[in-house]
């Protein structure tokens, strides 16, 4: 065993192992002795504590290169290299010999390990550190990538050696006989490398670096002392490191590229540790879940797995030595959501042992959605109810889903790759043609109702819905068109369009279609001034009376038939409908002039001649027609339709069952009428109206019985307008309920007051006329209590008198009616008895008191036989029912007298008196009591 090592060498071995650390970049180098025996022990080393694990380690790697020695102690600097790897250099004093020839320089570690292994070998010489020495070691320098100086005390340059010297450019200040100071002075050599030269003749051992761009030395300098001690100048050494600067430099930018590459790769690496901790991880990593990194780092993987087997499993075969590739991981992000990734990774060994693993992640997310999302609709484009085809912008069908075979009979292998015009019947191939050419502009088709071929060749209808099939770029490439069958929207629709425009009851079309046909025939003739048309207007006459006599079902039966009657007078291009109620209308297409109209209108008549049978009985029904020829002069529809319809009225009027062509004067009546009408609404509010009254007497006396009420319109500019002229115009718009109740209150408040002056006088009555529409109100038996508990009449004093015809209209409601109203205590008497069709034996089912003989029997009393014996009947039937009788229009003392020979008790008319304003009838009310008095 050798002799243990003096401190002061031991100093200087560890300064020149701290420089070879330096030089390397790695910590580790140290001075090894072997003994005969081979055991090796650590002499020195640059970091103890970094070299003593693997002390052990450099015996096998010394007996494996069969160095260690046979009898003599060996020495070696060595430093570890990676795993079980070492770079080796002998303890020498001699240079190193050159490598053989042709082979390459030996390597950086290489050289710098047998450039300290020469510097301790002379270290550990006992001898002192002469010229000789420094001789020797400059010898050795000239063959290593070094310089050696000394200098005096003075720093003047004594010697230089190593490769170093060789070259003018490198270090020339270096030069023997040079001053560092003067060259410091002339800015050749640094300050800092004077201060370190000052500071070894002071004792001290510096290293310091020079840098003559582009080479650099790692510089070192030591006092140069002789035999016995004293500080004689100062020994230099430095290290050619250019080649370690700008591998380390080259390596600092690598490590800064892969930094950089590992931070901002588009996709997640991580670094784990064998059980799966996360050591390291990049930004896109923690994007990729959402995590920062105090969240992330630490933890394990498997907590962050969808499924941790997947974690585990991969951390088993990457510790087997196994690569991964495209390995398909669900990971949970931070907010809950599910991430997809696609995961590579391999494992760093050191040896047999499993270091981290290197772990690389895709986000596949936006994938994996899209392909689900494509599945998804792929599976509903396959379970979906309308058909869904695929073609190019060509036509061809690309894609073909069960319900498109559903509808078109064609399985999918028989229709792709065909062009789409196979669905489309030959009146519609062009349509499909600018369809594609919408497509290839890019734009939709939304909701297109069409038809389509089945394969068996029937029709389908169709609703389809086409868009476009863009690229990344926006560009059509194809498209996708959806289906739907509505064959049966279609026909509900068809059926629905017919009910809209024709009538329930008839099927005949109705206002609506026949608007539109007239307005299509007024649009011909604004085009052709040869065509014309007629419009005829058809109500039937006396309709109501069917429906209030045999009721409403009969009432429907006996409108069909007609319906069906008229379609037989018309040709297959007119058109009959039913406006509604019992209201017909027919449009005459093409026609040459107004004859043709006329003969429509006769034909019409003869149809309807023939009896309809009903209820077990047989009725003819007859109608008034109305008759209007187009012309320039109409621009509406509803024009065409006014005017036949005043012609119609005006044949109603001329006695119905007939027809009527309308002419201008008829458009002048109706005109009037409305301006009638307008005032008539006004008439109440104005004061307008009035109230005479005529007396009705006792005809063989003469004094006053009663009064009827008798109605009168003062209308401005007008003058006095008799009932007649009015009241049928109040009855159609309805204003007879409101004129008839101010009447009825009107009659009421005089009788009561001409009861009040003339309290000794048997109560006068007052008669009172009621419509039929007047009768028909739901109100009028509260109406007429009204009228008479607010004049404080007695009921009794009242006389409400009722037409025939209004009564036998409906005898059984009537019948009722009269009931509530005689329960009232008011009389009840039938006025223009003998006018009507009634039936003698309805008169005792009728609760009435009293019956008025119509003024045109009294008139022809005297004229002929049957008209006597006519009024003698009516009195005798009177009597017999307990009946009062009142004859109206009495002129002559003939007809008084011939009345009082029947037995004829009251009457009115001119003979007695005209009708009267209300205080001309209180002044002969007042006479009349008088005469009664003188009498008595």
């Amino acid at each position: 065993m050798s002799r243990p090592l003096p401190s002061a060498v031991e100093q200087r071995w560890q300064e020149v192992l701290r420089r070879a650390d330096v030089a390397l970049q790695r910590p580790g180098v140290g001075v090894w002795e072997a003994d005969p025996r081979g055991q090796v022990r650590l002499l020195a080393a640059s970091d103890p504590k970094s070299i003593a694990p693997v002390v052990d380690d450099l015996e096998p790697t010394l007996r494996e290169l069969r160095v260690l020695p046979d009898r003599a102690p060996s020495r070696w600097v060595a430093s570890r290299l990676q795993g079980r790897h070492w770079c080796i250099a002998p303890v020498r004093r001699d240079a190193p010999r050159p490598p053989p020839a042709g082979l390459e320089r030996r390597g950086r570690e290489r050289l710098t390990l047998e450039l300290a292994g020469v510097c301790i070998g002379l270290i550990d010489e006992p001898q002192s550190r002469d010229v000789e020495s420094v001789a020797r070691l400059a010898l050795i320098l000239d063959q290593v990538p070094a310089i050696l100086w000394t200098t005096d005390r003075e720093l003047h340059v004594i010697s230089r050696a190593g490769a170093g010297l060789k070259s003018q450019q490198i270090l020339p200040e270096r030069i023997a006989g040079a001053s560092l100071l003067e060259q410091q002075s002339q800015q050749k050599v640094s300050a800092e490398s004077v201060a370190a030269h000052r500071r070894a003749l002071a004792g001290e051992s510096v290293s310091y670096q020079i840098r003559l761009l582009p080479r650099c030395y790692d510089a070192h300098v030591e006092p140069l002392r002789e035999e016995g001690g004293a500080i004689v100048g100062v020994v230099g050494l430095a290290v050619d490191v250019s080649d370690r600067e700008q591998a380390l430099a080259q390596a600092h930018r690598s490590q800064a590229d892969l930094e950089e590459f590992f931070e901002s790769a588009p996709v997640g690496i991580r670094w784990t540790a064998p059980d799966g901790t996360i050591l390291r991880a990049n930004r896109s990593e923690l994007d990729l879940l959402g995590y920062q990194p105090d969240e992330y780092l630490g933890r394990n993987i498997a907590q962050f797995c969808v499924n941790p087997e997947v974690a585990v499993d991969s951390a088993r075969r990457l510790a087997g030595g196994e690569t991964l590739r495209n390995i398909e991981i669900r990971m949970r992000h931070r907010d809950g959501s599910i991430r997809h990734g696609l995961l590579s990774a391999n494992a760093l060994f050191e040896g047999q042992q499993f270091i981290h693993a290197r772990c690389v992640t895709r986000d596949i997310t936006d994938r994996v959605q899209a392909e689900q999302a494509l599945a998804q609709f792929k599976a509903m484009v396959e379970s979906a109810d309308d058909a869904v085809i695929g073609k190019t912008l060509e036509g061809i069908i690309t894609s073909w889903n069960p319900a498109a075979t559903q509808l078109y009979g064609y399985a999918a292998d028989e229709v792709i790759g065909k062009p789409i015009t196979v669905l489309a019947p030959a009146d519609r191939v062009d349509e499909l043609a600018g369809m594609l050419e919408r497509l290839r502009r890019g734009e939709h088709i939304e909701h297109y109702d069409t038809t389509r071929v089945r394969k068996d060749g029937t029709s389908v209808e169709v609703s389809i819905t086409v868009s476009p099939i863009l690229d990344s770029q926006g560009r059509p490439i194809g498209a996708t068109t959806i289906a739907r069958d509505i064959t049966a929207r279609k026909r509900a629709e068809q059926q629905l369009l017919h009910e809209a425009l024709h009538d329930a009851l008839t099927d005949l079309p109705n206002r609506a279609y026949f608007v539109e046909r007239v307005s299509q025939a007024l649009g011909r003739l604004r085009r052709d001034r040869d065509y014309r048309f007629a419009v005829l207007f058809v109500d039937l006459d006396g309709f109501k009376a069917v429906n209030d006599r045999l009721g409403h079902a009969a009432g429907d039966r006996l409108l069909a038939e007609i319906a069906g009657r008229l379609r037989t007078c018309v040709r297959p291009g007119d058109v009959v409908a039913r406006l509604g109620g019992d209201e017909f209308t027919l449009l005459l297409d093409e026609i040459t002039g107004l004859a043709d109209g006329e003969r429509a209108a006769r034909r019409i008549q003869d149809a309807l001649a023939v009896p309809v049978s009903l209820a077990g009985g047989d009725i003819v029904a007859t109608a008034s027609i109305g008759v209007v020829l187009s012309g320039s002069q109409y621009a509406h529809p509803e024009d065409l339709l006014n005017d036949a319809d005043l012609a119609m009225y005006h044949a109603k009027q001329q006695g119905r069952a007939r027809f009527q062509v309308f002419d201008i004067a008829m458009r002048d009546s109706a005109q009037a009428r409305v301006s009638v009408e307008a005032d008539l609404r006004n008439a109440l509010e104005r004061q307008e109206l009035r109230l005479v009254f005529q007396p009705i007497v006792q005809l063989e006396t003469g004094s006053v019985h009663a009064f009827e009420a008798l109605l009168r319109w003062h209308r401005p500019e007008q003058g006095v307008v008799l009932p007649p002229e009015f009241v049928p115009l109040a009855e159609q718009t309805g204003l007879i309920l409101p004129i008839g109740a101010w009447v009825l209150h009107e009659a009421c408040r005089y009788a009561r007051r001409w009861q009040d002056a003339l309290p000794a006088s048997a109560p006068v009555r007052v008669s009172v006329n009621l419509s039929a529409k007047q009768l028909g109100h739901p109100g009028i038996v509260d109406e007429v209590r009204t009228a008479f508990q607010d004049a404080g009449l007695a009921p009794s004093c009242l006389a409400l008198e009722i037409t025939e015809s209004v009564l036998m209209a409906s005898v059984e409601s009537s019948a009722a009616l009269l009931l509530e109203l005689r329960k009232l205590g008011v009389e009840l008497h039938m006025d223009d008895f003998g006018t009507g069709y009634s039936s003698l034996s309805y008169l005792p089912r009728l609760p009435l008191q009293g019956i008025k003989v119509d003024r045109s029997f009294v008139h022809r009393i005297g004229g002929r036989r049957i008209d006597l014996d006519i009024v003698r009947s009516i009195v005798d039937l009177a009597r017999t029912l307990s009946l009062e009788v009142i004859a109206e229009g009495v002129e002559t003392v003939a007809q008084r007298e011939r009345l009082i020979a029947f037995g004829c008790g009251l009457g009115q008319g001119d003979l007695f008196a005209k009708p009267l304003e209300p205080a001309a009838a209180s002044a002969l009310l007042a006479q009349s009591a008088q005469a009664d008095r003188r009498t008595a």
